[in-house]
């Protein structure tokens, strides 16, 4: 009897679903059977015997005759089940035998189970019994019995294999859903030697059940597995991934044959890292020939570009785009195949993804139809140029240059040099069609570099299409060409130029182009070479090919680069010698122009910065005697100013300055030369003159700005000066002019105010104190700490004022006239007071409490001493007084309380006069309270 191992089990249900899945016959010879499967390990049940298995047995016979206890007889029975068993899986027996042998084994299975049914042994006796049936190829007998193993013992160990026997069964009978799930149950088991069989069989079900996607996954596991190399049988190996390529195919072609292959391989990551572009490849090209083979050969060419668009970087996809060109040049499609061939060039030309990565084995095997292709297509572009004019010529010599340069950049391509490919082209030959194109695209730059390479660089390798000199020439066309069109080319030119004459020098125009590099050195401002390279031209060679114009224009341009140069001495010298020699040749408009210059030498050498001072006066002083017509006069005289301003010469530079400012009222140096004259006033200590500039500027100027400030500083200088009443009238038109900003309007009120009290004119100094004041209250919110005590000072002093007016006003009969005097002017001092204490200012705040008090207090006085009526008897006298008291009283309380609030002040830390004054005021009138000196004195101290 043979018996299968598990694997050989899987590999033999592998085989024959490959041909169920193959072939239309429904034979199931040869088919595998549970008998197959790997029979139990009885070592582990065997242990060292002196006798036989048969003597064995037969003693076990003998010990059931003797009717043992049932536990005993329970445990032969099995133990002989299984040695049958054994003896059956070694014995070597014709079919009708081991029919025969097979029937008593289940006989004495099926006994076993229905007298022990909760023997712990009954899993392998259901086991062998199932296997038993299968052998005997009783299909439905045995997938019941694995139906009820699988019940019973889910978690058995021989669940894997009896899944998979049952899948087996289900599949052959066409119950692919059944053989589905059960497959699936195998998978995931995690068996090592079924999951792979389980798993091409689930892609098989899966496609039965035309659940094409999930038999595509399943059959890409298994490709995927078996490109690893899982079977040890490489032929075996290789004809499964051929199967399963070929179902594979299948299946996608009832799809969307290449869009589904490229989502399933999306879908479905690879076991390892990443899958092997080989493995990606071939099943790429597996479906595109299968597509063909079924003539449908659009579809098998946009597999193949779908691979192309994934894998664009790869040498398979090189190959693969050949294909799709040699299928449309078989089909003699020209378009098509041109189409694809310049696809070709874009996908694994220079510089693409491509390139950058390839080996040189790749490189080499792309290279050559890369250039046949790029030679063909630029060639043909090239003369559909020529044949071309205005904008669509340009845009045809364009196109063209990127193939030209790629061919170049192939050809220099490191990896390829030991290959034939740089012999098979002229690079020379290319790389001067790159010019001639770049011309016609007008890309002129990139053709003047070129044409400079081909015309004065060594000419490698074979060259049919022009001469050096012909390049030369191009070269230096094309140079002056953009020296018209770019200034900033000159010295490029004037280097073709140089090269041309150098290696060209017998022709005719060599000295003019000498001659025309100077100037463009020259426009260039490269000054130092045009010193240099002047000779060449002035002292040509050549003599009898010398132009007399041409040296006096290099002589004049030699001048001009001195002049550039700084080189001043030098210039005035070359200047001078033009003039003294060559005067009538020059022409007028030359001369004029010299002429400026050699006054321009002589002022430049006075502004060289290490000359002292002493020596640029006296260069100054040379133009200004020497031309004096010239246009430099006014910088010359300005700088003569300034020096001497710098170092203090106020009193000459202010008559310099007068002078400049009268002949140059229009320069833009005229309001500069006037600040330094009010500078020099200034600095000089002239005030007067000073303000006088100011007022004039302030009566001239269109700048509001400017003349305010500058009134103001004239006001001040007026006042340094002296001139009182010129700074009351500018401070005054300032106050009254300005009202903003308000700080400095402040000030010139408080000057006035200043000025009015020299003059003693109290109307006019109060007028400007109460202006003050009502301004303050008007701007507070732009007022700051100086404009609040200006306007606190100006309200004492108004408050001031007023007390001696309420003082001066004595109470005498009638005593109701003169109190309502006292009175109306006691109201307006204290308005003034106490307006001036709301501004918080500590030394002013004092005093302005305790002139209130004091006003209180002095009406109470002046009541009690006030005249009394004439004509009283005595008690009438009495009770007026009385009645003075009365109205006397008030006044002095309110006194007391303002003094006393006015010393609550210490206890801000406050102490001044005004205080130490209010606690003597209140020493006196109340005496019992404040006079004692030791708490005046401890109050003090608190204060400090």
């Amino acid at each position: 009897m043979t018996k299968l191992s598990p694997l050989s089990l899987a590999l033999s249900a592998t085989l024959s679903v490959l041909l169920v899945g193959c072939s239309t016959s429904d034979s199931t010879t040869n088919r595998p059977r549970l008998g197959d499967v790997r029979a139990f390990d009885y070592s582990i049940l065997q242990q060292d015997a002196p006798v036989t298995e048969q003597q064995l047995a037969q003693l076990y016979q003998q010990i059931l005759q003797l009717e043992p206890a049932a536990q005993t007889r329970q445990k032969i029975q099995y133990r002989l089940s299984q040695m049958q068993t054994a003896a059956l899986d070694k014995a070597e027996y014709s079919p009708e035998e081991e029919s025969e042998q097979l029937q008593q084994l289940i006989a004495q299975y099926q006994q076993l189970l229905s007298q022990y049914p909760t023997d712990p042994n009954n899993e392998l006796i259901r086991y062998q019994l199932a296997r038993s049936y299968d052998l005997l190829g009783l299909q439905q007998q045995c997938l019941e019995q694995l139906d009820l193993f699988l019940l019973q013992y889910p978690q058995s160990g021989f669940a894997p294999e009896v899944w998979f026997r049952k899948a087996d069964i289900h599949y052959s009978r066409s119950h692919y859903a059944d053989a589905l799930d059960a497959y699936l149950q195998v998978l995931d088991s995690k068996v090592t030697e079924l999951v792979q069989h389980a798993r091409y069989m689930s892609g098989w079900s899966y496609f039965k059940l035309q659940q094409f996607e999930q038999a595509d996954e399943q059959f890409l596991h298994v490709l995927d597995r078996s490109y690893s190399g899982y079977l040890a049988d490489a032929g075996l190996q290789q004809s499964l991934q051929q199967e399963v390529l070929r179902t594979l195919s299948v299946s996608l072609s009832y799809q969307q044959q290449g869009d589904s292959l490229q989502a399933l391989l999306r879908r479905v990551p690879y076991y390892q890292a990443e899958r092997p572009l080989e493995l990606v490849e071939t099943l790429y090209r597996a479906l595109a020939q299968f597509l063909t083979e079924k003539q449908l050969l659009s579809a098998s060419l946009d597999t193949y570009r779908l691979f192309i668009s994934d894998y664009p970087a790869t040498l398979a996809a090189a190959r693969l785009q050949l294909l799709l060109i040699e299928h449309y040049l078989a089909d003699a499609d020209a378009g098509r195949a041109q189409t694809e061939q310049q696809r070709y060039i874009s996908l694994f030309g220079y510089q693409t993804a491509f390139w950058q990565q390839a080996s040189g084995a790749e490189l080499t095997e792309v290279a050559p139809l890369l250039l046949q292709y790029l030679d063909y297509f630029s060639r043909k572009q090239y003369l559909s140029a020529q044949q071309q004019t205005g904008e669509s010529q340009r845009q045809a010599y364009s196109a063209v240059l990127p193939m030209w340069q790629q061919m170049l950049s192939i050809l220099a391509e490191p990896l390829l040099q030991q290959s034939e490919l740089p012999q098979q082209y002229s690079s020379t030959d290319l790389r001067y069609l790159l010019a001639e194109s770049y011309v016609g695209a007008t890309l002129n730059e990139q053709a003047l570099a070129l044409y400079t390479e081909l015309g004065y660089q060594p000419l490698p390798g074979k060259v049919s299409l022009f001469s050096a000199k012909d390049a030369a020439y191009k070269a230096l066309l094309l140079a002056d060409k953009l020296s018209l069109a770019y200034q900033d080319n000159g010295a490029r030119l004037w280097q073709q130029q140089s090269d041309f004459v150098r290696v060209h020098s017998e022709h005719s125009a060599a000295q003019q182009v000498a001659l025309q590099q100077l100037q463009q050195r020259y426009n260039g401002a490269h000054y130092a070479e045009v010193i240099a390279h002047s000779s060449s031209v002035i002292h040509w060679p050549h003599p009898a090919q010398t132009n007399a114009t041409y040296v006096l224009e290099a002589r004049f341009l030699h001048s001009q680069s001195e002049l550039a140069l700084n080189q001043y001495a030098s210039a005035e010298a070359s200047i001078s010698a033009l003039l003294n020699n060559s005067r009538t040749e020059l022409g007028a408009s030359r001369v004029q122009q010299l002429t400026e210059q050699l006054a321009s030498s002589i002022y430049q050498q006075a502004q060289q910065p290490q000359l002292a001072d002493a020596d640029v006066l006296a260069h100054l002083a040379r133009l200004l005697q020497t031309l004096p017509d010239s246009s430099y006069h006014q910088a010359a005289a300005y700088q003569q100013i300034s020096l001497l301003h710098q170092a203090q010469q106020f009193t000459a530079v202010i008559p310099l300055l007068k002078r400049f400012i009268a002949q140059y009222a229009n320069s833009e140096r005229y309001l500069p030369a006037k600040a330094l004259l009010l500078d020099s006033y200034e600095q000089a200590g002239q005030w007067g003159d000073a303000a006088a500039e100011l007022l004039q500027l302030a009566s001239s100027s269109s700048d509001g700005q400017q003349q305010r400030e500058a009134l103001y500083l004239a006001a001040q200088y007026q006042h340094k000066a002296g001139d009182s009443d010129g700074a009351l009238n500018s401070y005054r038109s300032y106050a009254n002019r300005y009202p903003q900003p308000h700080l400095l309007a402040q000030e010139a009120r408080q000057q006035l105010a200043k000025l009015y009290q020299q003059k003693q004119d109290k109307y006019r100094q109060n007028f400007w104190l109460d202006k003050i004041t009502s301004f303050e209250q008007q701007f507070a919110a732009e007022g700051n700490d100086r404009s609040r005590q200006l306007a606190a000072e100006a309200a004492l002093a108004l408050a001031r004022h007023e007390s001696s007016l309420y003082s001066a006003v004595r109470l005498g009969h009638p005593l109701r006239s003169s109190l309502a005097k006292k009175r109306q002017h006691m109201t307006v001092a204290i308005k003034r007071l106490e307006q001036s204490m709301q501004y918080g200012i500590a030394g002013l705040y004092s005093e302005a409490q305790f002139r209130v008090a004091q006003l209180y207090q002095q009406m109470a006085t002046a009541l009690l001493q006030s005249d009394r009526p004439k004509g009283l008897d005595e008690l009438a006298l009495e009770e007026y007084e009385l009645l003075l008291e009365e109205q006397a009283y008030p006044f002095e309380e309110q006194a007391i309380a303002i003094y006393q609030q006015n010393t609550r002040l210490t206890q801000q830390q406050l102490w001044d006069d005004w205080i130490a004054q209010s606690f003597a005021q209140l020493a006196a009138l109340l005496p019992a309270k404040f006079d004692k000196t030791e708490q005046y004195s401890e109050v003090a101290d608190d204060a400090f």
